[in-house]
């Protein structure tokens, strides 16, 4: 007997192989999305702006960074003493103006160097909901705390989206014609606009990303809020706020992502991987031991082989200073 229905994913033709640079741009979820690439130690570039909700801030920051252009300058705001700009994280958020155009430039050009030379973009659309700007009357991607007076609220129209989406994905094929991007709706539910807003900014989402997927060549959608709200659809899947996917949802997910996209060379490549992390945890019982020094050498030598496909450099190094304090007792 059945007691959920199970969402079966078609396995992607094109694959992520170990050494493709990767690119993952969106909500909470793409940072999620992110921090399992990082941990695997592959080559990727995760929110460099950090957390952006809304598909029109999204194609803003890309197609800025394309043109090589600056953020708006009159997005610049302070408040309580911080600088933030509009269309970033208050990551940036510095109380000086130049460490926040530092920042924002150097984010500017990681995401343009990526954009140009990346194998796969990941777009994660959050929202439909977006505050619009009174003083330049345009869509931001944060309002950092500023007075609502300052902000108009509205929801984006399915051509709102399609229309941004596509043009933009159109100008980053001409830019870099080897890219192909993987399109979801996060499953981060945003009930604090409310239950039936939430389904409606979803809803025109998950159809906006319908009609780019259909519209445009070397697309991809991945279910990942259907995942949680048809697969699992159940509140223990969720942490305590009932809001963001806990654990235990986020490693199915992620193991239907790895189903879906994983070239058998990039699963080969984690597997080795987590045979280094095995031994990087490894509980000493000698240290100094002749026995130590050995496992650390044989351990480095991992490395080093491993550093080929793989940013371990830290990890190198940590294991070298330990190799240097063995040998020294």
């Amino acid at each position: 007997m059945e007691f959920k229905t199970t969402l079966e994913i078609k396995p992607s033709e094109e694959k992520i192989h170990p050494h493709f640079k990767v690119v993952s741009i969106g909500s909470c979820f793409a940072d999620h999305i992110g921090h399992r690439f990082e941990e695997m130690k592959t080559d990727i570039l995760s929110n460099p702006f950090g957390i952006i909700y809304n598909p029109i801030s999204q194609m803003r920051l890309i197609n800025l960074c394309l043109d090589n252009q600056p953020l708006n300058p009159e997005h610049i705001v302070e408040n309580q003493d911080i600088y933030n700009h509009l269309d970033a994280h208050s990551m940036f958020g510095k109380k000086k103006l130049e460490e926040l155009q530092k920042g924002i430039q150097e984010a500017s050009d990681s995401l343009k160097n990526y954009l140009e030379h990346s194998k796969v973009l990941i777009l994660t659309f959050g929202t439909s909901w977006v505050f619009r700007y009174e003083k330049t009357k345009e869509i931001v991607a944060n309002c950092h705390k500023l007075p609502s007076q300052n902000f108009t609220k509205e929801l984006l129209s399915i051509e709102d989206i399609t229309s941004e989406v596509i043009s933009t994905l159109k100008k980053l094929k001409e830019v870099n014609p080897a890219i192909r991007v993987i399109l979801t709706v996060s499953p981060v539910r945003h009930i604090k606009e409310g239950i039936p807003e939430n389904m409606l900014s979803k809803s025109i989402l998950r159809v906006a990303v319908d009609h780019i997927e259909k519209a445009l060549p070397d697309i991809s959608y991945f279910p990942a809020y259907e995942l949680i709200m048809d697969d699992l659809r159940d509140y223990r899947f969720f942490g305590e706020d009932m809001i963001h996917p806990n654990l235990m949802a986020r490693n199915y997910i992620w193991q239907k992502f790895r189903e879906t996209y994983f070239s058998d060379a990039l699963f080969t490549y984690c597997d080795k991987w987590q045979s280094i992390k095995n031994d990087l945890n490894h509980r000493v019982m000698n240290p100094g031991s002749i026995e130590h020094v050995q496992f650390l050498e044989s351990l480095l030598k991992k490395l080093e082989k491993f550093s080929v496909i793989g940013n371990v450099n830290a990890e190198k190094e940590y294991v070298q200073k330990e190799l240097e304090d063995a040998r020294s007792q």
